[in-house]
């Protein structure tokens, strides 16, 4: 498959990976606070699960077979692809031990109002790997 395809593919599920997150946010007000943990936690899953899928079946691979290309890179395009590359990994990984310690926690509601101080920031650094990752497939730098 072309690999400006793949990338396409990777970019819109990233995209849409991250609108689950938006979604899931608990902002309805009409739903009990139960219910909108419980969607919230469900999207983030679901956004986790395919944002995963994504990294090892076709970044890491693109990575190993890019890496000469990316070392050899000027300043700026090699700095927005380690910024993806650092800001992703930390958004999935923070992502990942949120979503375990609300299993863990889940009768006691996970005392979200404190956690929410640590989401907020994960999430937008998954944003931010995101556009750069974005940026990185719609200037071709590689």
């Amino acid at each position: 498959m072309n690999m400006q395809l793949i990338d396409a593919f990777t970019l819109t599920f990233s995209v849409v990976s991250v609108f689950l997150l938006v979604l899931g946010l608990p902002l309805v007000k009409n739903l009990n606070t139960r219910k909108n943990l419980e969607r919230h936690g469900a999207l983030t899953i679901v956004a986790l699960l395919l944002q995963t899928i994504l990294v090892f079946l076709v970044m890491i691979p693109s990575f190993i077979k890019k890496l000469d290309a990316i070392v050899a890179l000027s300043l700026m395009p090699s700095f927005n692809i380690w910024l993806h590359i650092g800001l992703g990994l930390f958004a999935l990984v923070s992502g990942f031990a949120y979503v375990g310690l609300w299993l863990i926690f889940y009768s006691s509601g996970m005392r979200c109002a404190r956690a929410k101080k640590y989401m907020i920031p994960t999430m937008i650094a998954w944003i931010i790997a995101i556009i750069s990752g974005a940026l990185t497939f719609l200037l071709e730098f590689m």
